[in-house]
């Protein structure tokens, strides 16, 4: 698929999961920011990738958001199969048995890789997981802080500052040329690429 058309079905999938499961404040831009700073907007290679999608889901979040029976939301998972059995034409479509996850091994003991690429699953299970927080969704000058906190990237463990501080920059700095390339195609349509 070329970049542009699927930076537009990034952007579509990411509109869709955010108004079906909309709250008080739209979570599309930390959505956004998260696609932006994990896989470059959907850019990267699912082939060597760790976790899927353009949210690069890791088994213990895909667990955490459909699977632990102490944070799943069984009525919001219903919901979301119903929707998602409409939007994918599969009425056998179930977002709980994408993968298995192995609480052992901290991984997947199996995984439906075409499934978890997807764009519009991955918005939906980054905006189930957005649903898990209770904190306010964060302002746009509060993104990568909520990001680092909430998303956890590997590096925001690290104990050195300056790396971080770098890491946090190189992050808002793919949000800032992704949303402007979102924003294009928002307003010029598919032409745009």
């Amino acid at each position: 698929m070329a970049r542009g058309n699927y930076a537009k079905e990034l952007d579509v999938a990411i509109d869709k999961a955010d108004s079906f499961l909309s709250g008080t404040t739209s979570a599309s831009p930390i959505m956004r920011f998260i696609a932006s700073a994990e896989s470059d907007y959907g850019d990267y290679n699912p082939e060597t990738a760790l976790s899927y999608g353009p949210f690069q889901i890791d088994p213990i979040r895909y667990y955490d958001i459909v699977q632990n029976p102490e944070r799943a939301n069984k009525q919001r998972i219903d919901k979301v199969n119903e929707y998602m059995r409409k939007e994918m034409g599969n009425p056998d479509f179930d977002i709980t048995g994408l993968a298995s996850y192995n609480p052992e091994t901290q991984d997947y003991d199996s995984v439906d890789k075409e499934m978890m690429r997807d764009p519009l699953v991955g918005a939906m299970l980054t905006r189930m997981a957005l649903m898990q927080d209770t904190a306010d969704l964060p302002a746009e000058n509060e993104l990568a802080g909520y990001y680092e906190g909430f998303w956890r990237p590997k590096w925001s463990q690290s104990e050195d500052k300056e790396f971080k501080d770098m890491k946090r920059q190189q992050a808002i700095d793919k949000y800032n040329k992704y949303s402007t390339i979102s924003d294009v195609v928002a307003e010029q349509g598919s032409e745009a690429f």
